[in-house]
């Protein structure tokens, strides 16, 4: 890897998680941002002047947020399309503008998902960015994953079980399934490629879903019967 590439890299990280934080609706001091991410002030002033630029932010004594959003209801629509894109939606009985907007207003926490999910990697996070971007934008991928690589891999769908994150994707017309954090690098490629409906439709069967912890034992046994010879045990 080349040092432009992980100054890409790192630069990739270091705003996903700043906009993360913003999002979240966090303060952020400008000085303390840049002594975690190991860059100079004049980096993350840069930062914000330049590559953040489009985020509608307001500064006070070197810390910065996001602007309260005027448009309300174009806040809740936003909160409510990203519940149904990333399939949390049905976590919520009755999910709707209404429970949007009380979600946002109050100054604690009322609801609890458990057990939390553990914190990822700085890598892990781009690995899981870059997947994303692929799946929606329909393109190959090389993955390394524990020593494996798989070149011109199509990713399907990203999926959360049991509290771990499973990569299903297409590679050399069988299914392939990785975790997460078996997953080192994520190289997008120029190269599309076209969905497979029928692919789709599995990922979304919740025997399929269930499965998943099991699925390379499944496949290495189904292969492992289908290489003995007729007529032997």
């Amino acid at each position: 890897m080349t040092q432009a590439v992980r100054r890409h890299d790192r630069l990739a990280v270091r705003l996903s998680l700043i906009i993360s934080r913003l999002v979240a609706g966090e303060t952020l001091s400008v000085r303390k941002l840049a002594a975690e991410f190991g860059v100079s002030v004049r980096t993350l002033r840069r930062d914000f002047r330049e590559r953040l630029m489009y985020l509608d932010l307001e500064y006070h004594h070197g810390s910065c947020r996001l602007r309260a959003a005027g448009n309300t209801a174009l806040r809740e629509l936003d909160v409510l399309t990203f519940a149904h894109r990333a399939g949390i939606a049905g976590m919520f009985p009755g999910l709707d503008r209404r429970l949007v907007t009380t979600l946002l207003e109050c100054d604690e926490a009322p609801c609890l998902t458990w057990p939390s999910p553990e914190v990822t990697t700085p890598a892990g996070s781009l690995s899981f960015y870059r997947l994303i971007k692929a799946i929606t934008d329909r393109q190959r991928v090389t993955l390394i994953a524990e020593g494996q690589r798989c070149e011109r891999a199509e990713p399907c769908r990203l999926i959360a079980y049991q509290d771990v994150w499973y990569l299903v994707a297409g590679y050399n017309g069988h299914i392939a399934v990785f975790t997460l954090d078996e997953i080192h690098v994520v190289q997008p490629t120029t190269e599309a490629f076209r969905r497979s409906e029928n692919l789709c439709r599995l990922v979304e069967n919740p025997v399929f879903i269930q499965a998943l912890p099991h699925f390379r034992f499944i496949q290495q046994s189904l292969l492992s019967f289908s290489s003995v010879p007729e007529g032997q045990d």
